[in-house]
């Protein structure tokens, strides 16, 4: 049974929304980092990221929100890996990408294997690879019968903006443009109200942009910033009025003020518009999942300021 919880304030956090959040039933396990996760039919599939030990994991997990329940899956033909990409589409889930290695910059541990999961036959089936190294955290979008995926990463920043068609399992990249957004490592991005996001990440600093982005004719148009100074390694999903931004980190030493988020964000499509909706109950927390059901947000897993891994799911009750 969801746990009601009151928003937890601080003396220096103040919200300008106040939202109950509701505890879910917590994953089955210590909890994971940098896995990936989406929604489909009333259910949440997660996939993939890193436990406590530091191991990479390529297990599938499902979360049937009706019923607050997980049901592990089990290990899937992918590769272990973090920071994969999934979304779904017509009734499958589609999922790879990401990196595989503990070590960094490895060429071999940039993942482009792509695939679908039938939830109803419990099959997989293996597609056209992608046509770049540039695999670590992309976010995906679905625009009619393609999957976009931009904005993925290597060792470097980039202004990566790729599609998947669907209907002829065939990949295509885009040329490069600097009309785009600053190029960035793990920006976060979401569709509400058939208007595509994206924005925040980092680039050697610390980025607070957003962007109302229209993929097939790639045209960018620049929104209201997030307020603060900026964040990476977030996580964000959208209702059917709002785009949430989870956690995240501040890149920075001890003397300029590094640290990672406890508190989340909401943008308001129609009036452009972001409010600080207080402090998450799982406290500060980085590189976790969140997606949405049935107009409601979902959010949880990653891990602490300590790299402690959390395996709790919250609802905010819009």
């Amino acid at each position: 049974m969801a746990i009601w919880i009151a928003a937890i304030m601080t003396a220096c956090v103040t919200p300008e929304i106040e939202l109950p959040v509701s505890e879910c039933a917590p994953m089955p396990c210590d909890g994971r980092a940098s896995a990936c996760a989406c929604a489909l039919q009333g259910k949440a599939y997660v996939f993939g990221g890193r436990n406590s030990e530091g191991v990479y994991l390529n297990d599938l997990w499902e979360y049937d929100a009706a019923n607050d329940t997980w049901t592990n899956l089990g290990a899937t033909p992918l590769k272990p890996r973090v920071n994969a990409t999934m979304i779904a589409y017509e009734g499958k889930v589609y999922v790879g990408l990401g990196y595989s290695e503990t070590r960094a910059y490895r060429d071999t541990a940039y993942l482009r294997d792509w695939w679908t999961y039938d939830p109803q036959t419990n099959q997989w089936n293996r597609l056209t690879p992608y046509p770049s190294k540039n695999t670590i955290s992309t976010t995906p979008y679905v625009v009619g019968d393609r999957i976009y995926t931009i904005y993925g990463a290597t060792g470097c920043f980039t202004r990566d903006m790729t599609w998947y068609d669907t209907k002829t399992d065939s990949w295509h990249q885009e040329e490069e443009s600097h009309l785009r957004a600053k190029a960035a490592f793990k920006g976060v991005g979401a569709e509400v109200q058939g208007q595509y996001y994206y924005g925040l990440g980092f680039n050697t600093a610390n980025l607070s942009q957003w962007y109302r982005v229209d993929l097939p004719t790639d045209s960018w148009t620049k929104c209201k910033s997030m307020p603060g100074k900026g964040r990476t390694c977030s996580t964000a999903c959208a209702t059917n009025q709002y785009i949430y931004v989870f956690g995240g980190r501040y890149f920075g030493g001890d003397m300029t003020g590094g640290e990672i988020f406890e508190t989340y964000m909401r943008y308001s499509p129609d009036k452009d518009t972001w409010a600080m909706c207080g402090i998450m109950p799982c406290g500060r927390a980085e590189n976790q999942v969140a997606f949405s059901i049935n107009g409601h947000a979902y959010f949880g897993l990653g891990e602490n300021e300590k790299g402690q891994k959390i395996n709790k799911l919250y609802r905010i009750e819009d």
